[in-house]
């Protein structure tokens, strides 16, 4: 992984840029469900900002023909740039005295809707600035990286997070990162000729042609799988500040946040290492079972062991960190290069309307349960249902090492 940090530059500026990005977003998402909880003590508002979150993305569909199309390195500086200015307004207003939840509710839609078109154009630059070959390997470093930053962050957070969360110091420290991404966005530069990007083009066309090709490969199936652990994921998610909260204290929230990003950049590792080693359906099947296992055993144990609790959110962040790695792989090198944008995008619809309704249902859900762990418990079982839908797919069942998986 490091021979490809040395030899090709661009990547070096993009993992840089993606380091600064992957701070400052991953502090707002990971930060924003817990503010909305602490501040309003309603898991109804707690749903609402997660549905939020998702909701843009459910336009995803429209966003990829115009990435693939368009310059992807000027859509990351505009996002970007936008992303800093709304983070801004979060830190520097004073948001409970004057605006109140609805304007809470308004930063959230109005950051991910940035983060709905800066996100596939940095997938689908990724493939153009290195060989094919090592497209698993730079993903990989690029989530060690940002994660890596992440515990750093989180360490200097956990003096700051007592009884009372100081949310202003938390989202303009996260405004900064921003900054410095804008910034280093301007040393990326366009790979692509500019009669490509500048190609008059039929939208309407651009985007059936993606949803033909997504529906006549193994990706129709990956699609299905992520839209499934997506919906139970979040459903957990929008919980997991008040199961957290609970158990370990605002502290402790942060430190399992923290211990969730070790987790990640364990599973980042060994998708750089091992992930290109094994048949790919049966190594994610066997990842599945073991995701769900772990993930009933977080349900069981934080509420009798803080230390086993830390064990079992490593293990799970690990585990779908790889996952993850390995089904974005697959999104990057199986369609043809200028189709990316549009085949990630189009699936990425289906996983943002699942999201979205994740997150609605996680609000009810988490009222209605009579102990919140249930939920987790929940989403692990499912994750044994979905192993169990992708073996039955005998072209998933039969897939290849990543070396071998071809563009099509």
């Amino acid at each position: 992984m490091l021979e490809l940090f040395k030899q090709n530059k661009m990547y070096r500026v993009f993992l840089t840029y993606q380091f600064f990005s992957a701070i400052g977003s991953a502090m707002f998402s990971m930060f924003i469900l817990l503010a909305v909880h602490l501040t309003y003590e309603n898991p109804v508002y707690t749903g609402i900002a997660g549905f939020l979150m998702a909701a843009p993305r459910v336009l995803s569909f429209a966003v990829g023909p115009i990435v693939d199309r368009r310059n992807k390195v000027t859509i990351m500086r505009l996002t970007t740039l936008l992303e800093f200015i709304v983070l801004s307004l979060l830190a520097f207003t004073p948001l409970l005295d004057s605006f109140g939840v609805i304007f809470m509710f308004a930063v959230i839609f109005v950051y991910n809707m940035a983060a709905l078109f800066e996100m596939p154009a940095s997938t689908a630059l990724l493939p153009q600035i290195i060989p094919e070959d090592k497209i698993m390997e730079a993903n990989s470093l690029i989530n060690i990286i940002a994660m890596t930053g992440g515990v750093a962050i989180a360490v200097i957070l956990f003096s700051s997070v007592r009884d009372e969360v100081n949310f202003v110091f938390l989202y303009g420290f996260s405004a900064v990162f921003l900054a410095i991404t804008f910034l280093l966005s301007l040393l990326l530069k366009n790979p692509c000729p500019k009669e490509r990007t500048a190609k008059a083009y039929n939208y309407m066309a651009d985007l059936k042609e993606g949803a033909k090709f997504l529906r006549g490969n193994i990706l129709l199936y990956v699609t299905i799988a992520v839209v499934a652990m997506d919906f139970v994921g979040d459903i957990a998610y929008v919980n997991r500040p008040m199961f957290l909260e609970y158990h370990v204290g605002p502290q402790g929230y942060v430190v399992f946040t923290a211990m969730g990003l070790v987790g990640g950049i364990i599973g980042s590792y060994f998708a750089g290492k091992i992930g290109s080693k094994f048949r790919l359906g049966k190594f994610a099947f066997a990842l599945l079972m073991l995701a769900g296992t772990v993930r009933v055993a977080f349900a069981l144990v934080v509420p009798v062991s803080y230390a086993g609790g830390l064990v079992t959110i490593v293990t799970y962040l690990a585990i779908v960190t790889l996952l993850g790695t390995i089904f974005t792989s697959l999104n990057q090198k199986i369609p043809p290069e200028d189709m990316v944008g549009r085949v990630d995008t189009i699936s990425t619809t289906f996983v943002a309307i699942a999201v979205a309704l994740g997150a609605l249902a996680g609000g009810f859900l988490g009222r209605a349960v009579p102990d919140v762990g249930y939920i987790f418990i929940l989403q692990g079982a499912s994750y044994a249902f979905i192993g169990a839908f992708l073996m039955l797919v005998p072209s998933f069942r039969k897939l290849p090492v990543m070396s071998e998986v071809r563009r099509q």
